[in-house]
């Protein structure tokens, strides 16, 4: 995958998609089912079906993440470090490669659909990393992560 693709399309290979994760808690006290990364991600947005709009912004702000992670770091999700949020919050300011990153407004099923329109605002940015620390501590309160590298 050279391209970001939305979330509902994607599909990771083994040692991407979390199922061993350096952060990941691998004992049955886990109190969701998730077994990868992309189930806990789906698990934590079931929590917003309710309300569109913060769905559709926690959803998008996970999406972000999760297709960097796996893109620019190559690594899952569950094994991103404190040090990875320092460098995705420098991206966050500006995404490149930016023809990977950044487009115009597209469908999500659309081959031109990015994930940005451009760089953040530094209060995007705040509200990015705020979304990103609640699903964090969702996945550690529920027993999928040992601990969240954002507190």
């Amino acid at each position: 995958m050279d391209y970001p693709i939305p979330l509902e399309r994607l599909s990771l290979p083994e040692h991407l998609n979390g199922a061993l994760g350096s952060n990941r808690v691998n004992d049955h006290r886990c109190q969701i089912a998730a077994r990868n990364d992309m189930e806990a991600i789906r698990c934590w947005l079931g929590e917003y079906e309710d309300s569109p709009q913060t769905y559709r912004n926690y959803r998008k702000e996970a999406e972000r993440l999760l297709l960097w992670s796996i893109l620019e770091q190559q690594k899952p999700l569950s094994s991103l470090t404190r040090e990875d949020f320092q460098d995705y919050e420098a991206f966050l300011k500006n995404p490149q490669p930016t023809e990977r990153w950044c487009g115009s407004r597209a469908t999500r099923y659309s081959a031109q659909w990015r994930p940005f329109l451009g760089p953040l605002t530094p209060g995007s940015q705040h509200q990015a990393m705020v979304i990103i620390n609640a699903l964090f501590s969702y996945l550690c309160n529920a027993g999928y992560l040992h601990g969240n590298p954002l507190s």
